[in-house]
């Protein structure tokens, strides 16, 4: 056994590997095992405070690039946008709860050659601004090009410190992205983020939703009276009813002391995705509190190691809701000598004890967390090793230490036919077949060990020509063996 002090876990021989013949060779790939605890069993959205209904902020980010000039029902498309967009401001001036912003792009430098950066938050968030942004919108004219992702990606700043509100996006462009970037993957990391929710895109003309239905719920306006259908259908979905929920991930001692985990939330009878949250701590150390529509009955998914699934919850509207998940876990790491010490990345396959089904690949160097249990790691190295019934206990970290490995060249003037073996127990255990059309050196880097070779000459006729090759490897050394 390899006696290292520094190490939690040591392989179970003294090549380091496991005796059981069928861990020498890769298993199946499997789905990922997940523990599926029910609503019931392990938590339950609790009735508590009675909630206060969140603060609704809109922010419009308006096209003003040069193709707003176009003609849409014998008027330049900026002034029916005008038009309807203050209808709306108006009627929202009387809705309580509800503080609108508004971005402008492509109105400050003209095309060409405009600018990518040309986007501006003109009126930000406040209490009786409308009459504010119906002023800017008045007095804005088309000029620039379209830089729909940056004005995404600076519409993060413009909710900034805003985590009390449910905060969404109303995008109205008559054109697709002009200046490279990508509207789509800013809009998934503005979600991911917690920044806002989907986004609702109102396309001012038709044949864009292939582009622009990846950035959020897209409508398609062809004249003035679907724009203002789309327009009170983005709001009226804005306005849906939403309650308040507090994920609670607690220790062992019933305290939601865990964190720092992505959370996926389901509605249950159309099978869709709804929400992705990082669960997070607030600036009291409490958890989070999420803002969500309280109608759909939901699933939740931990991506947890192995996932936890939380099925059938069932939110109040009138009450704050809890969920209780017990999150026990510790940490296993995969320690080596260096960060490549085998010449390439180290990689281990993590199961729970006696199971083949693949939990998680674990990188050389790495430490993860794991829920507390038994798990096997079976190191990738050459020959494999396979570590047994490490116990994870909460907060506690596992330490798996790969010995050091050597180097075995091959010296050869001609192809030869044969395998390499470790020898382990009085038996010889197969680990690598030689490249038969190679005459040149080829190197190994193999763990310390004894080892075997059987080979022969590529073109021999006869089994008598059969010669072997015993060799140890020794940790930092280099072996060569000519054949």
């Amino acid at each position: 056994m390899h006696n290292n002090p520094n190490s939690d876990f040591q392989s179970n021989s003294q090549t380091g590997f496991s005796a059981q013949a069928n861990q020498y060779r890769l298993p199946t790939l499997m789905l990922c095992f997940v523990f599926i605890f029910s609503a019931l069993a392990y938590g339950q959205a609790g009735a508590e405070k009675p909630v206060k209904e969140p603060l609704k902020r809109i922010l419009f980010v308006v096209d003003a690039s040069q193709s707003m000039w176009g003609q849409w029902e014998g008027k330049p498309k900026m002034e029916v946008a005008k038009l309807l967009l203050s209808r709306v401001i108006d009627s929202l001036e009387r809705v309580p709860g509800t503080e609108l912003a508004l971005r402008l792009y492509g109105h400050q430098f003209t095309y060409p050659p405009g600018r990518c950066d040309d986007s501006k938050l003109e009126v930000p968030f406040g209490k009786k601004n409308h009459a504010r942004i119906k002023a800017v919108l008045r007095n804005t004219n088309p000029r620039g090009t379209t830089p729909i992702a940056y004005s995404l990606e600076q519409a993060a700043n413009d909710f900034e410190g805003m985590t009390d509100s449910r905060n969404m996006i109303i995008l109205i462009t008559d054109g697709l992205e002009e200046c490279g970037g990508d509207p789509c993957a800013v809009s998934r990391a503005l979600q991911k983020r917690g920044v806002a929710l989907k986004p609702f895109v109102i396309g001012l003309g038709t044949g864009m939703n292939n582009q622009l239905d990846c950035i959020g719920t897209y409508f398609d306006a062809e004249d003035s009276d679907n724009f203002a259908t789309a327009l009170k259908t983005a709001l009226n979905q804005v306005s849906k009813d939403l309650t308040t929920l507090t994920v609670e991930l607690t220790d062992s001692k019933g305290l939601p002391s865990v964190t720092d985990v992505a959370m996926s939330i389901y509605e249950q009878e159309k099978k869709v995705l709804a929400y992705n949250f990082m669960h997070t701590m607030n600036e009291k150390g409490n958890p989070d509190t999420l803002f969500v529509d309280y109608q759909p009955v939901y699933n939740l998914e931990l991506h947890t190691i192995p996932s936890l699934h939380l099925d059938n919850i069932r939110l109040e509207k009138t009450t704050h809701n809890t969920i209780k998940i017990p999150v026990s876990q510790g940490k296993i790491k995969l320690s080596t000598t260096n960060p490549m010490p085998f010449g390439k990345e180290l990689y281990g396959l993590v199961r729970r004890c006696g199971e083949e089904t693949i939990l998680h690949v674990i990188q050389g160097g790495q430490t993860a967390d794991y829920l507390t249990g038994c798990y096997d790691v079976e190191v990738l190295s050459m020959p494999r090793l396979l570590y047994e019934k490490i116990e994870v206990e909460e907060n506690q970290l596992k330490q798996i230490q790969i010995p050091e490995p050597g180097v075995l060249v091959l010296q050869r003037r001609s192809p030869v036919k044969g395998d390499l073996f470790v020898e382990y127990n009085g038996r010889l255990v197969w680990i690598y077949s030689l490249d038969s059309e190679s005459v040149t050196a080829e190197s190994l880097v193999l763990l310390p060990g004894n080892y075997r070779l059987v080979f022969r000459a590529a073109n021999a006729k006869r089994a008598a020509y059969t010669r072997e090759a015993a060799f140890t490897i020794i940790s930092g050394k280099t072996k060569k063996v000519k054949l």
